[in-house]
C-alpha cells in the first residue's frame, strides 16, 4: 500500500476525527487518584481512534489529542513529550488488533494487556521517573496494583463500547 493512499482522507473523516479527539480530551479530563495512579476514561477515545481510523491516523490523532488537552487544560508538571508519545502508542497498539477486524473479545484482551504493559506500565511509569525524579522500582510497585485491576475493567467497557458503534454504519 502506497503512503499516499495511507495518509490520504477526506472533509468528512478529518471532521469525525476531530470529534472523537474531541471526545477523548474531554473524556480525559474524567479521572481520579494522584499523578502516580490516575484512573481515567480516556482510554475509549485510544480506542475509537484506533477503531475508527487505523494505526497512522490514530496514533495522529492520539498525539493531537495530547497536544490540544495540554495546551487548554495544562498538566501537572507541565508539558511533557513523553506523555504525548504515550498517547500515540496507545491508539496505535489498539489499531494494530481492532482496525477493520471484527469485534473479538481476544482481540480486546491482547490489545488492552499490551497497552497496559508497554503504554500504562513502561513508558508512564519511566516517564514519572524522569519527571518527577521518582525511583522507577519504586514509582512501578505503586502503579502495579492499579495495573493489574483496572485493564480487566476496561476490557468490559470497551466491548459494549465497539459492539455499540459496530452496529453503526460509519463509513471508514
Amino acid at each position: 500500500m502506497n503512503a499516499k493512499k495511507i495518509l490520504r482522507t477526506d472533509l468528512q473523516q478529518m471532521i469525525f476525527l476531530g470529534m472523537i479527539v474531541a471526545m477523548k480530551i474531554i473524556l480525559g479530563q474524567f479521572s481520579f487518584g494522584p499523578t502516580t495512579v490516575k484512573v481515567g476514561l480516556g482510554f475509549i477515545g485510544s480506542v475509537l481512534l484506533a477503531y475508527f481510523f487505523g494505526p497512522v491516523w490514530g496514533t495522529i490523532g492520539g498525539g493531537i489529542s495530547d497536544l490540544v488537552s495540554s495546551a487548554i487544560f495544562g498538566n501537572q508538571g507541565g508539558f511533557f513529550i513523553g506523555f504525548t508519545l504515550t498517547a500515540m502508542v496507545g491508539p496505535l497498539i489498539y489499531a494494530l488488533f481492532l482496525y477493520d477486524h471484527p469485534v473479538k473479545v481476544w482481540r480486546i484482551v491482547a490489545s488492552t494487556i499490551l497497552v497496559t504493559i508497554i503504554v500504562n506500565i513502561g513508558m508512564n511509569t519511566l516517564w514519572l521517573h524522569l519527571m518527577y525524579g521518582m525511583n522507577f522500582n519504586a514509582a512501578l510497585v505503586q502503579r502495579l496494583p492499579k495495573e493489574m485491576i483496572i485493564p480487566w475493567v476496561q476490557m468490559v467497557v470497551i466491548y459494549v463500547v465497539l459492539q455499540a458503534v459496530s452496529r453503526v454504519k460509519i463509513k471508514k
